[in-house]
């Protein structure tokens, strides 16, 4: 379901929205008049004063300057009788107000403050169907919510012989400094908070976040498209085992349409790319083909990985690892330190 398809659907529930409001009003108004004597008379007399009241302002324009100046004043007793009627029936005073979930747009989904704009009601429910197209519903990993505390202050160097954080018995010519963790994680998000507040002019138009697991990558692609989706885009989210399934599929059934929501997708993130299983027909074949036709066609693609330049070369053959080494189409964000899942951790026990 595309952006526009979404609003059309949020003005048709509107519109059932006020049906339903109506519906449930005339109840409300045939309730009152059985409890209450008189209430019928009054509420008639309303009815007539204010469509006396339309006339006399066409009229007023017309040929009489003064029709209508009364009008406020018998609408005032008006409204204090039936008021005082409901209450004699033992029900409330405001009874026969309008209803509305939404006072401020009446259930409209628009205000005119001067110009028309969505009402933050219908803005927030557009914003959550926008990410449950994408098929991120719900969700809390946004860029208000980053902390900067759990990601570690302390210089990081790698062991580059095991892999692991280098400690005392690291051998010199196998350590390898990388920085602080908690800088790289706020550069990354500083990167990421520019691409989703500028797309679709993005800086570049991809991204790939590297970087082992527990480091906060799926979040910033969570992030990235709660912000895309607030400012009116549809983001596609699929993790690289779902694309693999629908690649397969699409493969197996001879059918490229079953790929056409990622190739058209006006911005694909897909999550934890390496992890998925690998056919090199099916995998590699279908992977080059998304990206390279997102590429010539100019659609946003934002990648995470666990794994290194060197390992992507290795899985996806050149081909593929050549369109992240291009600078000017790809900004490459790279994550290291300690799994940050142990620190919310302690911070939920502290909690």
């Amino acid at each position: 379901m595309t952006s526009e398809q979404i609003i059309a659907q949020l003005q048709q529930d509107y519109a059932h929205r006020r049906e339903d409001n109506l519906r449930l009003f005339e109840q409300r108004q045939q309730e009152a008049c059985e409890r209450c004597p008189g209430l019928r008379s009054l509420l008639n007399a309303r009815h007539a004063a204010v469509m006396q009241g339309v006339r006399s302002s066409i009229l007023s324009r017309q040929k009489a300057p003064g029709a209508g100046a009364e009008l406020p004043a018998l609408m005032a007793g008006l409204n204090r009788q039936i008021g005082e009627a409901l209450v004699q029936g033992g029900l409330p005073a405001d009874f026969l107000q309008p209803v509305y979930q939404c006072a401020v747009c009446r259930d409209e989904g628009y205000v005119y403050d001067p110009s028309r704009r969505m009402c933050d009601c219908m803005r927030g429910e557009y914003h959550r169907r926008l990410l449950a197209e994408s098929g991120i519903s719900g969700d809390s990993c946004t860029f208000e919510a980053f902390d900067e505390t759990v990601f570690s202050d302390q210089p990081y160097a790698l062991d580059t012989q095991t892999g692991r954080q280098a400690d005392e018995h690291t051998k010199p010519e196998n350590r390898r400094e990388l920085g602080i963790p908690r800088k790289a994680a706020l550069v990354g998000r500083e990167v990421c908070q520019a691409y989703a507040d500028s797309f679709p002019d993005t800086p570049t138009r991809d991204l790939l976040l590297m970087g082992k697991s527990g480091l906060g990558k799926t979040f910033m692609l969570h992030a990235i498209a709660c912000r895309v989706a607030q400012r009116g885009h549809l983001p596609t989210y699929t993790s690289a085992y779902r694309l693999f399934e629908t690649a397969r599929r699409a493969y197996m059934e001879n059918n490229p349409d079953i790929l056409a929501p990622l190739m058209n997708a006006e911005l694909l993130l897909i999550d934890d790319l390496g992890t998925e299983p690998l056919m090199n027909n099916i995998t590699v074949t279908q992977l080059f083909n998304l990206l390279n036709e997102r590429q010539m066609a100019g659609r946003h693609t934002v990648i995470s990985t666990n794994l290194s330049m060197s390992e992507l070369q290795e899985r996806y053959t050149e081909r593929i690892s050549s369109r992240f080494l291009d600078a000017t189409g790809c900004r490459r964000l790279v994550y290291f330190g300690p799994d940050i899942r142990r620190s919310l951790k302690r911070k939920a026990a502290d909690a």
